[in-house]
């Protein structure tokens, strides 16, 4: 707040000086040009007293004229001086509207400024950058989404805001919102190949981590254009795994790899997959014709990443509903590991309640986001929900079990749980 006063006033200071400069060189000039107006009839007045008493001593003139030239000369003095007392006084009220102009502009324009809202938006910024910090709690996070939110319903040609808001309703699992403002980012800037690429994957959520075919499209019109682009890389090697070509789904984690920082989670979380591949590939006896086929050296994982380890990264759990909970067979259910610390998830699997009871298997390829994964942590939360309001939020009416520590030392046995709790 000291800081936006401040250059509020580092900026209204040149106004203030080009108001009070003219007043203060004016104010001078008719000072000195007042006082030397008096001072000239004075002068003239004296010199024509002289010569009018010359005139008389002399008998050019009577006394009757005497007096008459006498008084018209002080009448005339009289005159000219009330005049010059009249031309100050006005310029002494221009001087005052100067005055109360040098101090009304600044605070009209402050004024406008706070209610056009843009001190609301430099409060915004300020929220969204002390977030990415880490500087908030969860009461301003809630504070900055519901703003943003806002805005893009007053402000709809305002497509940054909205793709904040879209990232961080990704984050926070509400992916049928981040779904909806990714399209209609890419519906009005169809060229945006990040954005584009960010909508395959909020879509490869939204379908339970299952590659659609409108992914598919999604992740085909993003390498058309971009073939380094990480995430559609990352889809298109999921892509490839699920269709069993593993020596392209091995290429293009590969590629993305290949961008990535050495050692980064991100890389990690790749290598695991190449090494999958690469596993695929040699169960399936073709381990030779493919390294034949393709001509690219075949990285297995990151420097102190071993097959056994991105084996651990995974946890198995087993998730029933208790009886007498009253839902539809197409309600969905979200099963999910996450840190005390971060609402997003980890890894995520959706089903609907039909599918119930069910395991499921959590592991690097259910990740939500890339370099944020089960490779990352050494402790999750388990979530499994039953999402009554059809919605990815946590909402009145849900039902929900928990376990509220999984350190990774437990992570090798089944975990079980019950769907019991209402929110």
């Amino acid at each position: 707040m000291i800081d936006l006063w401040l250059i509020l006033a580092l900026l209204l200071l040149p106004l203030a000086a080009i108001i009070a400069w003219p007043l203060l060189r004016c104010g001078g000039l008719n000072s000195q040009g007042a006082d030397g107006s008096a001072d000239t009839r004075t002068l003239l007045y004296r010199e024509h007293l002289a010569e009018l008493d010359a005139a008389h001593l002399s008998g050019a003139v009577d006394e009757a004229q005497y007096q008459s030239l006498k008084t018209e000369l002080a009448r005339k003095l009289l005159s000219e001086e009330g005049g010059g007392y009249q031309l100050t006084g006005a310029q002494q009220g221009g001087r005052s509207l100067l005055y109360a102009l040098a101090v009304l502009v600044p605070l009209a324009a402050v004024g406008l400024y706070a209610y056009w809202g843009f001190y609301d938006d430099l409060a915004l910024y300020r929220d969204i950058a002390a977030s990415h910090t880490g500087e908030t709690d969860r009461v301003t996070e809630a504070r900055i989404t519901q703003q943003l939110s806002a805005r893009a319903e007053s402000h709809p040609e305002d497509l940054t805001s909205r793709y904040v808001l879209a990232q961080r309703l990704l984050v926070s699992n509400d992916i049928e919102g981040a779904v909806n403002h990714y399209r209609y980012i890419v519906a009005h800037e169809p060229e945006a190949a990040n954005v584009r690429a960010e909508l395959a994957q909020a879509l490869f959520f939204a379908s339970g981590s299952q590659m659609t075919p409108e992914v598919v499209k999604e992740v085909d019109l993003v390498l058309a254009v971009q073939p380094d682009n990480t995430t559609a890389l990352g889809l298109a090697g999921i892509a490839a795994f699920e269709r069993e070509d593993f020596a392209a789904a091995r290429a293009h984690w590969q590629h993305a790899l290949a961008q990535m920082p050495a050692g980064s989670s991100a890389a990690q979380a790749l290598s695991a997959g190449v090494a999958r591949a690469e596993r695929a590939l040699a169960d399936a006896g073709g381990e030779q014709s493919q390294r034949n086929a393709h001509t690219e050296p075949v990285v297995t994982s990151a420097p102190g990443t071993t097959e056994v380890a991105a084996g651990e990264n995974r946890i198995v759990v087993k998730v029933t509903l208790s009886d007498g909970i009253q839902h539809a067979p197409d309600t969905p259910v979200f099963i999910y590991a996450r840190t005390s610390a971060s609402p997003m998830p980890l890894a995520i699997v959706r089903l609907t309640a039909a599918e119930l009871p069910v395991e499921v298997v959590l592991d690097e390829s259910k990740a939500m986001m890339p370099g944020s994964s089960l490779k990352t942590v050494d402790e999750v939360q388990l979530v499994a929900r039953l999402a009554i309001s059809g919605g990815a939020r946590p909402a009145p009416g849900d039902w929900q079990g928990a376990v509220e520590r999984l350190p990774r030392s437990d992570w090798a046995e089944p975990v079980h749980i019950t769907i019991d709790q209402e929110i």
